[in-house]
């Protein structure tokens, strides 16, 4: 009878090790591109932004040219980020949550980027400039859930695969020291 027993515990243990969760497993490459497909979708205009707050204030012309990178790489990233994301759906099925509320802030921000172009490059680059571009973002913006970026590399890297991911991940880079 014990000899049963314990044949039958380490049968149902060699079953559960095999299975193994998907955490276990290592990385594919389609998790690896859902990687770099989210960090390519805000990687560029974080490195934008840092342009931006290089510029002096006192040369509103510069300050301009900066920002309208910043939204231009904005709404091609957060675009592209989101026709990529969308043609590889979520890396595994714990994390649809997570892809859906990624590709709807990368959807939300593309639009919100898109829409500030046009008046933030008439803006003449006088010393309100910076004011007046951060009111074109605010009356275009249209992202209803800015938290979600956050949340996302948040849920990311309690995964020990996708932190990794993330750390060697030459579109990451771009985020580095970024607060992200």
């Amino acid at each position: 009878m014990r000899t049963r027993l314990l044949a039958a515990l380490l049968t149902g243990s060699a079953v559960l090790t095999a299975c193994g969760s998907d955490a276990d497993k290592p990385i594919t490459d389609a998790q690896r591109q859902w990687v770099d497909a989210v960090c390519g979708g805000v990687a560029p205009g974080a490195k934008a932004g840092a342009e931006l707050r290089k510029q002096d204030p006192a040369d509103p012309a510069a300050v301009k040219t900066a920002y309208v990178g910043l939204v231009t790489s904005n709404a091609t990233a957060f675009a592209d980020a989101e026709k990529k994301l969308k043609d590889l759906g979520a890396p595994e099925s714990d994390l649809d949550g997570v892809h859906e509320r990624f590709v709807k802030f990368v959807e939300e921000s593309a639009k919100s980027y898109e829409a500030a172009q046009a008046p933030v490059q008439a803006l003449a680059p006088d010393a309100q400039f910076w004011e007046n571009a951060e009111k074109v973002l605010a009356d275009t913006n249209v992202v209803t859930t800015p938290e979600d970026l956050r949340a996302t590399f948040q849920e990311l890297e309690k995964r020990p695969k996708y932190a990794d991911a993330l750390g060697r991940s030459q579109t990451c880079d771009g985020l580095r020291g970024t607060g992200l």
